[in-house]
């Protein structure tokens, strides 16, 4: 028996009739609906569309928000709430997905204007699998490729104005906002991560291209020469690079080792298995100031390397290579991030 794979392109029209409706009517489902434009389209907001998806679900909306890449976030609070379900992001009730995009998928934030119709992954995923021939393996590509949950198959964008979204500092005693800890003291790992620390801070401020091309590429057999490069003249040329003042400071760093929250919950609750317990993946950041107390990032891809940081953070872990682990270290090169809050 032979099994095709077909990839499927997630558009806003299936063959499934029920999942689509006129939201200018509410009326019920029509195997061929009208578009989506800026007149039949109901308001909604991201947090009533997350909150229930079902109610919005085949309707025309227009919602305002925050978008970055493939998602829409209410305010600022919806990239550092965790989801209770990780495949699901909008579960955190405050960001929902987005497909169609085009060219205005990027990685800046950007306030904007949507409307579109609200699909639910789950139920294209079905809808796909229910009118795939026998023998047919079929795969959805777009939002739902990788995540399930509601989103908007957006017809109309427009880019606006408004207040930056601005990094977070605390986690306001909360488990689930952001992702990141500062590694405990009984941390099985720190001494390991302490010394690879160290010798990334060496290699930098002795400008050491050899040694770093090595920890980056090289000792893991990845020759991506372009990308080499660009991160080797980040690291040592790049004048406004936040990684200039690490180089050249007469004194060491303050420094911190910061480790994924559910890793080190693992760890303390006895639930890490082999792999778990033995993966000493973190991130270290080393301060461009007199002390970033209270300013370290609570998250991960607030460790991005703009140059409004007060840190620069490189992370290190394991790498499996030909058979043997080899410790791997993945430097961001600063570009775009949250604006930097206002010491006051």
């Amino acid at each position: 028996m032979t099994v095709r794979a077909i990839f499927i392109l997630l558009t806003l029209m299936t063959t499934c009739a029920p999942m689509v409706g006129d939201a200018a009517s509410n009326g019920p489902a029509s195997a061929q609906p009208v578009r989506c434009s800026s007149r039949n389209s109901e308001k909604a907001t991201i947090s009533q569309i997350a909150a229930d998806p079902g109610r919005y679900q085949g309707h025309c909306v227009a919602v305002g928000g925050v978008m970055q890449w493939q998602f829409l976030f209410e305010n600022v609070d919806g990239l550092y709430l965790q989801p209770p379900d990780t495949l699901n992001p909008s579960s955190n009730g405050l960001r929902i997905g987005l497909d169609n995009l085009s060219r205005h998928f990027g990685e800046r934030y950007q306030h904007v204007s949507v409307f579109g119709r609200v699909q639910d992954c789950e139920t294209v995923r079905s809808c796909v699998e229910a009118n795939a021939a026998e023998n047919e393996i079929v795969m959805v590509s777009g939002y739902c490729h990788s995540f399930n949950g509601p989103y908007i198959f957006v017809e109309g964008l427009t880019v606006r104005r408004g207040p930056p979204f601005e990094r977070r500092l605390d986690t306001h005693g909360r488990d689930d906002y952001g992702d990141l800890e500062p590694a405990t003291e009984d941390w099985p790992h720190r001494e390991k991560v302490e010394s690879l620390a160290q010798d990334f801070l060496r290699a930098l401020r002795s400008k050491d291209r050899e040694r770093l091309a090595g920890m980056h590429f090289r000792d893991v057999g990845l020759d991506w020469k372009d990308d080499e490069a660009a991160l080797l003249s980040f690291l040592l040329k790049t004048a406004n690079s936040p990684f200039a003042d690490i180089r050249t400071s007469r004194t060491p760093p303050q420094q911190i080792i910061l480790v994924q929250r559910s890793q080190l919950r693992a760890i303390q609750q006895g639930s890490a298995n082999g792999d778990e317990a033995d993966d000493y993946t973190a991130t270290v950041c080393f301060c461009r100031e007199r002390s970033c107390t209270g300013r370290w990032p609570i998250a991960t891809f607030d460790a991005d390397n703009i140059r409004e940081r007060p840190y620069a953070c490189t992370q290190v872990g394991p790498y499996l290579d030909e058979g043997r682990w080899v410790p791997h270290f993945v430097t961001q090169i600063g570009r775009v991030g949250l604006a930097e809050p206002r010491v006051r």
